[in-house]
C-alpha cells in the first residue's frame, strides 16, 4: 500500500518544492520555519556560509528528515567546521535525498571569513549529483553559492545568500539547469532569551517565498521553536537540548496536504565545557 501512495507524494511534492536540488538541513533551522539565512551554527554550511566564520571551535554533526513520513523521500546530511586562527573557517558539507531508485547528493566544501567586527563574508564550492536506476545513470554537476552576514545596529543582523549565480546546467536535453535562489533576511535579538528571523526566497522561475522563525530560550539547557513558511504553506515547531558538548536538535514541520516531516539533528562542539 505505502509504495502505491508513494507515486502520488512524489507527484505532490514535486509541484509544491521548487529548490529541490539544494535541501535544506539543520534541525533549529527546520523548527524555525527554515528562516535561517541569518543564523551562525554549523548548520550555516547549508543556509548561508558566513554564518560559519562567528563559530569559534571545530565542530560536526549530523541530519536526518523523514519528508512527509515517507522513507523514498528522506533528506540524510552531515556537517564539519574548522576554525583556524587567523585564517578563517573551513567546512564540508553532505546531503542526500531520495533512495536507491532515485536519489539526489550534494557535496560541499566552504570558506568563510569576518571582514571586520560588523561584516562576514563565506563562500562554498558544490558538486551535484542525480542518479536515477536503469539506463538512465547518474548526471552531475559543479555549482557554487555564498552569501554575507553584516551586523548594523547592535542584536540587528541581516543576511544574503545566493545558490547557483551562473545557472549551472545538469543536463543537455532540454538545456535542464539546476535552480538560482536568492535569499535575504534579517534577525532581531530582542533579548537573551528570545531570537525572531524571517527572511524571503526566490526562485528565478517561480514566486517568492517568505518564511518566519521564532527561537525561546527559557533556560540554559532548553530552546524551544516555532515558524512558518509560504510557497508552500507550512507550519514548524521544534526544541533544543545543550548537554555540555553536544546539542540536540528535533524539530517537525506540517503540509496540510502532505501532513508531517519530523527532522532530528545531533552536533558536537569539540572544546572544553
Amino acid at each position: 500500500m505505502k509504495k502505491i501512495l508513494l507515486l502520488p507524494a512524489l507527484f505532490l511534492y514535486c509541484t509544491t518544492l521548487h529548490a529541490a536540488d539544494n535541501y535544506l538541513a539543520g534541525s533549529r533551522a527546520a523548527g524555525m520555519g527554515n528562516a535561517a539565512v541569518t543564523l551562525d551554527d554549523l548548520w550555516a554550511v547549508s543556509h548561508n556560509q558566513a554564518g560559519l566564520a562567528l563559530l569559534e571551535h571545530p565542530a560536526a554533526g549530523i541530519y536526518f528528515e523523514n519528508r512527509f513520513l515517507v522513507s523514498e523521500l528522506s533528506v540524510k546530511g552531515f556537517a564539519f567546521a574548522l576554525p583556524v586562527k587567523n585564517s578563517g573557517v573551513f567546512a564540508v558539507h553532505g546531503t542526500q535525498f531520495g533512495y536507491s531508485k532515485y536519489n539526489e547528493k550534494k557535496a560541499g566544501l566552504a570558506y568563510a571569513r569576518k571582514l571586520g567586527n560588523k561584516f562576514s563574508m563565506g563562500l562554498q564550492l558544490d558538486y551535484l549529483s542525480t542518479t536515477i536506476a536503469g539506463d538512465y545513470g547518474t548526471r552531475g554537476t559543479m555549482v557554487v553559492e555564498g552569501g554575507i552576514l553584516a551586523e548594523p545596529l547592535e542584536n540587528l543582523r541581516l543576511g544574503v545568500h545566493v545558490f547557483n549565480p551562473t545557472r549551472a546546467r545538469l543536463a543537455e536535453y532540454a538545456d535542464e539547469r539546476i535552480p538560482v535562489l536568492f535569499r535575504v533576511g534579517a534577525g532581531y535579538r530582542f533579548s537573551a532569551k528570545v531570537l525572531f528571523t524571517s527572511e524571503v526566497e526566490k526562485d528565478i522561475d517561480y514566486s517568492a517565498a517568505f518564511r518566519a522563525g521564532l527561537e525561546y530560550h527559557p533556560v540554559e539547557q532548553i530552546y524551544l521553536r516555532g515558524g512558518i513558511a509560504t510557497n508552500p504553506v507550512q507550519s514548524s515547531f521544534g526544541f533544543g537540548l545543550k548537554m555540555k558538548n553536544f546539542r540536540l536538535d528535533a524539530a517537525t514541520s506540517f503540509h496540510q496536504v502532505l501532513g508531517f516531516s519530523p527532522q532530528f539533528g545531533i552536533a558536537y562542539d569539540f572544546h572544553k565545557p
